[in-house]
């Protein structure tokens, strides 16, 4: 009698303890759940966020690829200016011709003037005034 009363105690108690761990055990797994999902959706915006900034950096290197594109034909603009007055002797030209190069000097001084007005116009975007 004494050793069935020590067996059911020890086996109530082994049981509770049992239902205690699992019980313990399920909380914990819920727990996990919990973080598994907040995981999965900052996973999810870091990758977005990574694709935006690669999509933005493939933006930015095709900027300066165009960039460096116009920078080298600029570059080409100025060599082939810097051979063109290299091959001529403007002050000798100045010289001997002075009203020749006075007049090409003169007009494409009012060209350049005539430019910069018109780029540095304040008013050049003001609407016309409408009659009401």
């Amino acid at each position: 009698m004494k050793l069935s009363l020590i067996l059911g105690v020890l086996l109530i108690s082994s049981v509770a303890g049992s239902i205690y761990y699992i019980d313990y055990l399920n909380d914990q797994i819920a727990i996990l759940k919990g973080n598994q999902i907040v995981l999965e959706t900052e996973i999810e915006k870091q990758n977005e966020s990574i694709q935006n900034y690669l999509a933005e950096q493939k933006n930015q290197q095709a900027q300066l690829n165009q960039l460096e594109a116009d920078k080298q034909e600029a570059m080409k603009d100025v060599n082939r200016l810097r051979k063109t007055f290299a091959r001529h002797d403007l002050d000798e030209l100045a010289l001997a011709k002075p009203a020749l190069l006075q007049s090409k000097v003169n007009k494409a001084s009012n060209r350049v003037m005539t430019t910069l007005e018109k780029i540095s116009n304040p008013n050049q975007f003001d609407e016309a005034p409408s009659s009401n």
